[in-house]
């Protein structure tokens, strides 16, 4: 269940010294307060999205949304609206989504990186996750590394989902069976995206 909202923030509060309250006429009682709304998930504040505001008479009680201010306190509310910025925590969601992005993508180019190496330097044991010519996925196992090829046992089991090829990653999936693969064709398999990720 994903929770999701609005809220909102109280960025200032300020005392009108001319305003004129229309219920009870007084002058300079009128407080007007600010407040800044955020989309937020999981109570963490996503991004500001524009701002609100109140108005109470200190003499008699009279509350007024924005919509039922008169012009003058109107005014007065849109000129301290203006002055004031949401919090910089109000953007904790964002900020946060960024550094995931940016992290995501470093990990990738560390994987890629590794892939690289994998490839160039197999190893017992390494396994090669690969996308079978039915759709499905698969995995290779490593047994043997010669000058210029691997020896390889193929998983017995195919899955549908790339995500869950962990579940059939298993020691007693991969039988007696083997075959070989040149370097080069492995290569070739790994640029074609046929092989996409190399397992150490």
């Amino acid at each position: 269940m994903i929770i999701y909202g609005w809220r909102s923030a109280h960025l200032h509060t300020a005392k009108s010294q001319t305003a004129v309250c229309p219920s009870c006429n007084t002058k300079g009682s009128t407080i007007i307060s600010v407040y800044s709304k955020h989309a937020h998930i999981f109570w963490i504040p996503l991004f500001p999205y524009g701002k609100t505001g109140v108005t109470e008479c200190q003499h008699c009680k009279l509350v007024m949304k924005k919509k039922e201010m008169p012009d003058d306190i109107k005014s007065e509310y849109n000129n301290l609206k203006g002055d004031h910025k949401p919090h910089i925590w109000q953007y904790a969601g964002l900020l946060l989504i960024s550094f995931l992005v940016v992290w995501f993508i470093y990990i990738g180019k560390q994987g890629k990186k590794m892939d690289q190496e994998y490839l160039v330097a197999p190893a017992i044991g390494d396994i090669y996750e690969f996308k079978t010519e039915s759709g499905y996925y698969s995995t290779l196992k490593v047994m043997q590394v010669t000058a210029d090829s691997v020896i390889v046992a193929p998983n017995d089991y195919e899955i549908e989902k790339k995500s869950r090829i962990y579940k059939i990653d298993k020691e007693e999936n991969y039988p007696e069976y083997t075959y070989g693969i040149s370097k080069t064709d492995l290569k070739k398999m790994y640029d074609s995206k046929e092989i996409y990720d190399i397992n150490r």
